[in-house]
């Protein structure tokens, strides 16, 4: 027989055993949950004017049909080598009506028991009608939720926010999961608007602060990022950013990475030059004067010539070089001014040059911040010297 002290490490040990074989007693199977990659949030088609308490579609005590959301979903096949993906049949769409974002979600767990799990989300996509309007009060669901991913990639469509989902595109991923790492590469591309997270824009939310969110639109099966929507310290979309104006307004932020810069060849405007940005240094400051705002701008972009569309010219010469760095500089300039103006015509500060401001001039920041986007930034001048330096100008091998 065992003693008493052998049974009470005995009945320890199985407790220990017990803990162990316990981890997965909740586990469910991988093809049997609702991934969630992707959200697409578009107006309903012709709404029914509807009562409080008669609601079709999502069950609600008050609200209309407003808004309808689609939920992209991987589909997993037994076999790697189902013919349903490729046919481009690698996802699930759910929709739902509503205007809760919480009350569509539940009942889009009617439909399907694919119960949806956000923590993998990868974009959210708003058509533009819907982003006019205001993200705002939308967004709150979606920063709410413990399972949502920060990291998220928000984007805003011309069309039908859902189209983008539903687009067959000459990849075998998940569309969703093609535009998250699409996303990525808009840091080698200056014209393109950098990639804008749901934890940066939940920052932008609460603090009143305007912001920017690449356009995205699918074209022939192909996806492309272009433009930027520009939000208001409302939420609301008031307007869109050029390719130009963000190459400008990615200065001015100090966000520019790398790139390339398109100008004509001074040697015959007919053909062009490319510069390849490879190193930047940039400086932007505010100075209050007389109550007045003036920012200064200094830029010096060193990098190569990529591309030279006169293969007879002589690109080692000094005159020649130093034509295409001015050219270069001019564009760069006028892109700069460009994102100002508009920004400016806008009263949406997306470059964040109030926060600037905040930091270098405290005192005066405490008088405007409260008038910064309506009066005072719009009255504010731009001093603009960009340089430009070309490294190696002749093919190297």
């Amino acid at each position: 027989m065992l003693t008493k002290d052998w049974r009470n490490i005995l009945i320890v040990i199985l407790f220990i055993l017990t803990l162990l074989v316990a981890g997965c007693w909740d586990r469910k199977e991988i093809e049997n949950r609702g991934y969630v990659l992707g959200v697409s949030i578009d107006h309903v088609v012709s709404p029914e004017p509807k009562g409080l308490h008669d609601l079709d579609e999502t069950p609600q005590a008050a609200g209309q049909r407003k808004y309808k959301l689609t939920f992209e979903m991987p589909k997993f096949n037994k076999s790697e080598t189902s013919k349903e993906v490729s046919k481009g049949q690698n996802h699930l769409l759910w929709s739902g009506e509503g205007e809760s974002m919480f009350a569509i979600t539940r009942m889009v767990s009617t439909k399907t028991y694919f119960s949806p799990f956000f923590e993998d989300l990868q974009v959210l996509i708003f058509s533009e009608s819907v982003a006019r309007e205001g993200v705002g009060d939308i967004l709150d669901f979606f920063l709410r939720d413990a399972e949502m991913r920060r990291r998220t990639k928000v984007f805003v469509t011309p069309g039908r926010a859902e189209d983008i989902l539903k687009a067959k595109l000459q990849v075998e991923e998940v569309n969703s999961t093609f535009i998250g790492k699409l996303a990525a590469n808009t840091a080698k591309a200056p014209y393109f608007a950098a990639k804008e997270e749901l934890g940066q824009i939940a920052q932008a939310l609460r603090a009143n602060h305007s912001f920017i969110v690449p356009i995205i639109v699918v074209e022939d099966q192909e996806v492309r990022l272009l433009k930027g929507a520009i939000f208001n310290k409302d939420h609301k979309m008031v307007g869109e950013m050029s390719e130009l104006e963000i190459l400008g307004g990615k200065i001015l932020r100090k966000t520019l990475k790398q790139g390339i810069v398109v100008v004509p060849n001074p040697a015959d405007p007919q053909h062009i030059a490319t510069f390849e940005i490879y190193e930047k240094k940039i400086k932007v400051d505010s100075h209050v004067e007389n109550n007045q705002i003036l920012f200064t701008v200094q830029a010096i972009l060193i990098g190569t010539l990529g591309e030279n569309m006169i293969h007879e010219q002589d690109a080692v010469d000094p005159i020649f070089t130093k034509a295409v760095e001015k050219e270069i500089a001019t564009e760069v300039t006028r892109s700069i001014r460009a994102a100002f103006s508009k920004q400016q015509q806008l009263k949406a500060d997306v470059t964040e040059l109030g926060n600037l401001v905040h930091r270098q001039h405290p005192d005066y920041w405490k008088n405007v911040q409260e008038r910064w986007d309506e009066e005072v930034f719009p009255m504010a001048q731009l001093d603009v010297s960009v340089k430009i330096q070309i490294r190696r100008p002749v093919i190297t091998h």
